[in-house]
């Protein structure tokens, strides 16, 4: 081989190594690029409450041990507008449905009805702000919530809807539309657990592990199941006979529209000094025996009315007060197997306690089975009540 040979060769062996690093870098790059844009997909936090996706008003907080912690803007917003916290105390109140919550700065336990429990997370003060555990508290609010790092992302559900799950049968994609025109958006693979949404024709509706919400063909899931209904509401409408409310003799047998609450609501029940409640139930008449028995003979209920002897500014100030007054009176009702409780006081001196008072009464009760109604004054806004009691009646 001439030098001249040699030297072309070592020029072509040069140019096909300088081709050959160019195209491992091209690639590199592109893999880079790929990786860089799954990387920042993901980047900013989301949050997917019920299926769809929410603002905060506040930035969550997820600590290291993936707690969750959220603004009490933000619980004000989503579950509990009535959410109170004592700055003096540095104490919070919350309730929402069957809950009721107390928690303190700082502080590793929190009493859920009256019971306490261990947090994981603490409440706490941040840049002047209140952040709750929201993961501690998923018991009170009613929800299932996970973080998915992968995705970034908060995946809430409220346990008062209804849910189906299914199991994905075959590997495949997941797209924001069905048919030829859908695009990628998700991959799952054979045993993975999907959130059944929707039956579109041969598509189902599904949110996947990282809260994807899209479409992948009927045929390849398998088990679907209800994991469970959606919570119902007794809506029957109130009747009450207050003619029949004050015992004092015996009346005459009647009709009652069975598909409607028909109720009598005698006063058994009074708010007495150091928050106590004075039971005169057996005590109110010698004929209370009968009276119940007419009671149950024309198929009405006893809705028992409970009224204040003693001031609400005395006895209804603090949260301790309202709870020991809020299972006194549970467990007269629970006793004398009665629906629920009529709350009508003449005199209210301290409207905002009265309001916590009957705030923080109708979770418990409604966690008991118990019906709640409130009998209005011309202090009492209806607007304010509407939504937390079953009933709210006029004189």
């Amino acid at each position: 081989m001439t030098k001249q040979k040699r030297k072309l060769n070592k020029l072509k062996v040069r140019r096909c190594l300088i081709i050959f690093i160019m195209i491992v870098i091209l690639i590199i790059s592109i893999l880079c690029i790929k990786i860089n844009k799954e990387k920042n997909k993901y980047k900013d936090l989301t949050i997917l409450f019920n299926n769809e996706f929410i603002e905060l008003i506040n930035k969550p907080i997820i600590d290291t041990n993936k707690n969750i912690f959220f603004s009490k803007e933000d619980i004000q917003k989503l579950f509990d507008n009535t959410i109170y916290y004592n700055e003096a105390e540095k104490e919070l109140i919350t309730t929402y449905n069957t809950h009721v919550a107390l928690l303190k700065v700082d502080e590793e336990y929190a009493e859920i009805n009256d019971e306490t429990i261990e947090l994981k997370g603490k409440l706490q003060e941040k840049d002047r702000k209140i952040y709750i555990p929201i993961t501690d508290l998923d018991e009170v609010y009613d929800i299932e919530i996970v973080y998915s790092e992968k995705s970034n992302r908060i995946i809430m559900d409220s346990l008062l809807n209804s849910k189906v799950e299914a199991t994905i049968s075959k590997r495949t994609k997941v797209e924001n539309k069905k048919g030829i025109f859908g695009k990628k958006i998700d991959k799952l693979i054979i045993g993975e657990t999907i959130t059944v949404l929707e039956t579109d024709g041969k598509y189902k509706k599904i949110r996947t592990p990282l809260g994807n919400i899209g479409y992948v063909k009927a045929n390849k899931i398998t088990n679907e199941k209800n994991i469970r209904e959606a919570q119902k509401t007794d809506n029957r409408e109130l009747v009450v006979y207050r003619n029949y409310s004050n015992i004092s003799g015996i009346y005459n047998n009647f009709e009652v529209d069975d598909s409607k609450l028909n109720v009598v609501v005698p006063t058994f029940f009074y708010l007495e000094k150091n928050s106590k409640v004075l039971d005169k139930t057996t005590s109110t008449t010698a004929t209370y025996s009968i009276y119940k028995s007419w009671i149950e003979d024309n198929k009405l209920n006893l809705l028992p009315t409970f009224t204040n002897n003693e001031s609400v500014s005395n006895n209804l100030l603090s949260y301790s007060e309202r709870s020991t007054v809020i299972n006194s009176l549970k467990n007269y009702l629970i006793k004398y197997n009665y629906m629920g409780i009529n709350i009508e006081f003449e005199t209210i001196d301290d409207i905002n306690s009265f309001y916590r008072f009957v705030l923080e009464l109708a979770p418990r009760f409604k966690a008991a089975g118990l019906k709640v109604a409130v009998t209005l004054n011309k202090n009492l806004d209806k607007a304010r009540l509407e939504n937390v009691v079953d009933y709210v009646l006029e004189k």
